[in-house]
C-alpha cells in the first residue's frame, strides 16, 4: 500500500507544515449596534468568573443578615480565673437610668408599688425551695455534689432576690423579668455548678447545723452592712437625680452587701464547698 494517491497538503490549510493560523475575528469591545448603551465607567463585558469563588448565587437569593448586638452582655460563664469563689453577681455600673426613678421618694415608692407581683411570686417560689431543702442533702451525701435541679431552683430564687433588690435600691434600671434565669438582664448571678463538695456536708441536719454555726462572724457583719444599705437608701436617689445613672460607691458598698449575702446564703445551703471570704467585691483580678 503506498500513500502516493493522497494528494498533499495545500499552503492554505492549517496541517501543512510551516502554514500560518488565520487570526479569528472578533468584534471590537464596545457597544454593540443596535444594542443597549452601558453606563460610562463600567465595562461592557462582565469579568471572567473567579474559578475559586464557587458557583454564582441563584436569582433573588438573599443572605442572612447578621442580629444587631446588644448593648450589654452578660459576663462570660465560670470559670473566670482558677481562684475565683464559685458564685458571683456582676453588675453594669454603666447603665443609665431614667432620672425620673430619681425624684425624692416618690421614684422609689413607685417601684417598691411595682414590684408588689414579684413580692408574691417570690414567696411562692421560695415555698417549692423549702421543700426542696428537705431533698437537696442526698445528692451531696452519694454524689459530693449540689444537683442540677437544686442550681434551677434553689441558685435561682437566691437570684431572683437579688434582681428585686437592685431594682429597689435603684442599681439597675429595666423592670425585673419574671424568670429565675432571664436572659440579658444588667444583673448577672453565676454559678459554678461544677464544684466538688466533701459529702460530709450532707449528713442530714448536722452538715446544716454545722454551716450554721461556721457562718455567725458572717451573719454579725452582714447585721452591720444591713443597717448601713438601710441608711444608704436614704440617698440613691441623688446620683439618678443628677447624673441618671447610679454612683460606683453605692454599686459597690450596696452591691458588694448583695453579692456577700448572695455567697453566704449559697454556702449554708451546701452549693458550695469553699468558706464564703470576708469581702464586698469580686475576687476575680479580671473583673
Amino acid at each position: 500500500m503506498t500513500w502516493g494517491s493522497e494528494a498533499p497538503a495545500t499552503p492554505q490549510e492549517p496541517r501543512a507544515p510551516g502554514a500560518q493560523q488565520q487570526p479569528t475575528a472578533f468584534p471590537p469591545p464596545g457597544p454593540v449596534p443596535g444594542g443597549p448603551v452601558p453606563p460610562q465607567g463600567v465595562p461592557p463585558y462582565p469579568p471572567p468568573p473567579d474559578a475559586w469563588a464557587g458557583p454564582p448565587p441563584p436569582p433573588g437569593a438573599t443572605y442572612p443578615v447578621a442580629p444587631p448586638e446588644p448593648m450589654w452582655m452578660p459576663p462570660p460563664a465560670y470559670p473566670l480565673a482558677p481562684d475565683a469563689y464559685p458564685v458571683n453577681i456582676s453588675y453594669d455600673r454603666a447603665a443609665g437610668i431614667s432620672r425620673l426613678w430619681g425624684i425624692p421618694l416618690i421614684g422609689q415608692t413607685v417601684r417598691l408599688i411595682l414590684l408588689i407581683p414579684h413580692f408574691i411570686v417570690f414567696m411562692l417560689i421560695g415555698l417549692v425551695v423549702a421543700v426542696q431543702l428537705l431533698v437537696s442533702w442526698i445528692p451531696v451525701l452519694i454524689l459530693g455534689r449540689y444537683p442540677g435541679w437544686g442550681y434551677r431552683w434553689t441558685g435561682g430564687f437566691l437570684a431572683y432576690g437579688q434582681r428585686i433588690n437592685a431594682y429597689a435600691y435603684l442599681l439597675a434600671a429595666p423592670y425585673p423579668p419574671f424568670a429565675l434565669e432571664p436572659d440579658l438582664y444588667p444583673i448577672a448571678v453565676r454559678y459554678d455548678e461544677g464544684v466538688r463538695i466533701n459529702r460530709l456536708w450532707g449528713i442530714p441536719i448536722v452538715g446544716y447545723l454545722v454551716r450554721t454555726i461556721v457562718l455567725i462572724p458572717h451573719f454579725i457583719v452582714l447585721t452591720l452592712l444591713a443597717i448601713l444599705a438601710g441608711f444608704l437608701m436614704l440617698f440613691v436617689w441623688a446620683p439618678v437625680l443628677i447624673f441618671g445613672r447610679q454612683a460606683d460607691l453605692m454599686y459597690t458598698i450596696i452591691g458588694g452587701f448583695f453579692r456577700w449575702s448572695l455567697r453566704v446564703g449559697a454556702y449554708w445551703l451546701l452549693m458550695v464547698d469553699r468558706y464564703p471570704p470576708f469581702s464586698l467585691g469580686e475576687d476575680d483580678p479580671r473583673l
